[in-house]
């Protein structure tokens, strides 16, 4: 029973580091004459230009800080660790290392030149994503999760689409190929809905 609800904490933490990270900026963006959440980006509310943020910029340090807690608390909870579960755990140790690095080092506005700053906050970015993408890999090899192997493959493969997607899109105006704003924030729906599916399959044998 205590096993139980220490893990119910951790799962909870998990769950507000999500929906932190998924509404915060929809919340926000409301202040930010201009801004569509279909079109633009997260970190476009972390620029030195948005009205808003010091907000986003501190919402990433939170959600950066939840995730390594959770990351480390799973990592715990886990039975017999091979290769897997130990990398599974970097993946989302460094997603969380790279939210708080883009809170810090917020990223540069539009059409200017790139600073230290908005170099920092791209390379943080592409890692914490592409990391966070591989989670969903190596929980096809976790044992506590074998269950779930093939919705975990069929979401890797939708999630590595919808980063092509998002990556594409950059600075496209027109086609599919101008919302990056919404595939960016449906590649989030779908590594975190893995995480939080394998998490919530897990408590189940609690």
């Amino acid at each position: 029973m205590i096993l139980k609800l220490k893990y119910e904490i951790l799962l909870t933490i998990l769950l507000i580091a999500t929906a932190s990270d998924l509404l915060v900026p929809i919340i926000i963006s409301t202040k930010y004459p201009g801004y569509n959440i279909l079109f633009d980006t997260i970190s476009t509310l972390g620029t030195s230009k948005s009205p808003v943020q010091k907000y986003e910029c501190i919402n990433l340090i939170v959600v950066g800080i939840f995730f390594i807690i959770f990351a480390i608390g799973q990592w715990l909870f886990f039975n017999q660790k091979i290769w897997a579960h130990h990398w599974f755990t970097i993946g989302i140790l460094i997603f969380g290392i790279g939210c708080i690095l883009a809170g810090l080092f917020p990223e540069d506005p539009a059409g200017v030149t790139e600073t230290i700053s908005g170099k920092i906050h791209g390379i943080a970015s592409g890692l914490g994503f592409i990391f966070l993408i591989l989670t969903l890999l190596f929980s096809i090899w976790i044992s506590e999760f074998k269950d779930l192997r093939n919705i975990n493959l069929i979401l890797f493969i939708f999630s590595i689409l919808t980063f092509v997607l998002f990556l594409l899109s950059e600075n496209k105006n027109t086609g599919i190929l101008k919302y990056t704003g919404l595939y960016q924030r449906i590649n989030l729906l779908i590594l975190y809905g893995s995480v939080i599916m394998n998490s919530v399959w897990m408590k189940k044998g609690f």
